[in-house]
């Protein structure tokens, strides 16, 4: 038996209804918080304009009103694209000081590079927080096909309850302690996918993306380890398994968007391009702690037309010769 009664997802967008929809699969009610009346009424009438060809389960409902429920809640999932969550946290706690919040949001929490549990941790230190990260496609999941995940917390029980409320559903998901790591992972992958669109969207070849995202899991590991995470979270499904996801086409926004800028260099950033608000944060760590970062500054530099990609590829080559490990 579960744990959860009162499931709530904060956000009513394709990543939370493709949650709903998992959970529903295997018998578990939720409720989704939304903020209009139309997508409120679709929803309760189990149909989703995110996924037209679905129809929703009656164990779905949604709600642009009862947040005052948020007290009663066991297990609420923050939905919202990453620059909002703080905000939605803020509204949660004011009903529930207590909750227990997963954030599936990817990305930091301001361009300082700040992770979400450690504002959190500092403001509000009585919620108990995990992260849910991997390599999903909402779509995927709502269509129940299998894909795997973790949920990390710095209280490892709590994880591995999350992880048990989906058992025997489509998304496999694995407990993990390092939520600086998973954190960070999620946040970088969306950068390196856009220098992937970027390859793809100039012709530069499938040698020199697979370079890209193998060299960006690098990146990614001396990152996490200079923060105090786990460097192996990196290589595992909040990592590779993300990267890989993220950089192999056009389905996700971040590499979409590498590959418009390529056509024009002034294409405006669709919504919900989480690697662009992720960039100046991981630059400024870099800087914090003096690490390199040559793969992330150089999709900085091509997004910012601050050099073309013959440079870039040059001074990227050009750099000193060391062991790939160092």
């Amino acid at each position: 038996m579960s744990l959860y009664s009162n499931i709530y997802f904060y956000g009513g967008g394709a990543w939370g209804q493709a949650l709903a929809i998992s959970l529903a699969s295997i018998g578990h009610s939720s409720t989704l918080i939304v903020s209009d009346k139309s997508r409120e009424q679709e929803i309760n009438n189990h149909i989703s304009k995110r996924f037209p060809e679905i129809q929703l389960s009656n164990l779905i409902t949604a709600s642009t009103e009862n947040r005052e429920e948020l007290a009663l809640s066991d297990l609420i999932f923050i939905t919202t694209e990453s620059k909002r969550v703080i905000k939605s946290i803020k509204e949660i706690v004011s009903f529930n000081d207590k909750a227990n919040i997963v954030i599936t949001s990817k990305g930091f929490a301001d361009n300082s590079g700040t992770l979400f549990n450690q504002i959190i941790k500092e403001q509000f230190p009585s919620i108990k927080l995990s992260v849910l990260t991997g390599p999903t496609f909402a779509d995927e999941i709502a269509k129940n096909q299998p894909a795997a995940a973790i949920v990390a917390s710095e209280d490892l029980t709590n994880a591995k309850s999350i992880c048990q409320l989906f058992h025997n559903s489509n998304l496999r998901l694995y407990p993990s302690n390092d939520i600086k790591g998973a954190s960070i992972a999620g946040a970088v992958k969306n950068i390196i996918a856009i220098g992937a669109g970027i390859i793809h969207g100039l012709g530069l070849g499938d040698n020199a993306k697979a370079a890209l995202i193998t060299r960006g899991i690098s990146e990614t590991s001396s990152l996490i380890e200079k923060l105090g995470g786990n460097p192996q979270t990196a290589f595992g499904l909040a990592g590779i398994g993300d990267m890989s996801l993220t950089c192999s086409g056009p389905h996700s926004r971040n590499m979409s968007y590498g590959i418009e800028i390529t056509k024009d260099i002034n294409s405006k950033p669709r919504s919900l391009v989480e690697g662009l608000n992720a960039i100046e944060a991981t630059i400024n760590l870099s800087k914090k702690f003096d690490l390199e970062l040559p793969i992330v500054f150089a999709i900085s530099k091509y997004i910012n037309k601050e050099a073309n990609i013959e440079e870039t590829i040059r001074k990227l080559f050009s750099r000193p010769i060391k062991n790939e490990f160092e």
